[in-house]
């Protein structure tokens, strides 16, 4: 339990009273947190399809419900996100296999998510490439923090780009394409996934440089304790 706080990411809204009665909801009913985690990529999945679909579509109004749904599920999937730990944790329901319900699922999110914009903007072929592009970055900066928890140390969730950036980046840019043309909106989300890859590598490159930073100064301090109790 105390390496689970110990690296949760900070989230303001986790203290909100709606989330706070939303987990004890679930908790009283019997829904565990990994069912949660598992529930997180439907979620996601529906996202994905919705942006994959959304410019396939002949009419604004469709075009339009696809893509404020993607937004939605996006939302329904960062609720996952939340409640899970917060029935985990503050629930007292954390079991084994959760670090695994915690990581794998949002890893299969982001790839379904961002696929799926890249695949869905038929005007841009070049989008898909971006999109998995996107979605490999996107696990390598959570690979990155998880490295740094095995090396011992406090994992880190320095952005530009981290997980509540890129979701945040989609709704917005889904949202206002759902106002203008097709190729409009296509092309706005594929600058969404162009700013998302860019601060993904950013991310990465800032998280992997605190890792090493933080190796070298606790092998600094342990060298020079080393050398003090002689």
């Amino acid at each position: 339990m105390d390496l689970n706080l110990k690296d949760r990411r900070p989230i303001a809204t986790r203290d909100k009273r709606w989330a706070k009665n939303s987990a004890v909801w679930l908790k009283n009913k019997g829904v565990t947190p990994n069912q949660i985690s598992v529930a997180s990529m439907g979620f996601a999945l529906v996202s994905g399809l919705s942006f994959l679909l959304a410019f396939y579509c002949e009419t604004a109004i469709g075009r339009g419900f696809l893509l404020l749904l993607a937004a939605l599920m996006i939302q329904g999937r960062l609720i996952c996100n939340l409640l899970d730990g917060m029935v985990a944790v503050e629930g007292g329901m954390a079991s084994p296999a959760g670090p695994v319900y915690n990581e794998l699922p949002d890893r299969v999110s982001d790839t379904l998510i961002l696929a799926g914009v890249g695949y869905g903007l038929v005007a841009m072929p070049e989008a898909v490439t971006l999109g998995w592009i996107a979605a490999l970055l996107a696990l390598m900066t959570a690979y990155l923090r998880l490295l740094g928890g095995t090396c011992g140390l406090k994992q880190q969730f320095l952005g530009p780009m981290a997980k509540q950036h890129r979701m945040a980046i989609l709704c917005a840019g889904a949202v206002i394409a759902i106002f203008l043309p097709s190729q409009w909106g296509q092309l706005l989300l594929l600058i969404c996934l162009a700013v998302i890859t860019l601060g993904a590598l950013m991310t990465c490159w800032r998280r992997g440089a605190r890792i090493l930073r933080e190796l070298h100064e606790k092998a600094g301090t342990e060298g020079d304790n080393d050398g003090t109790s002689h």
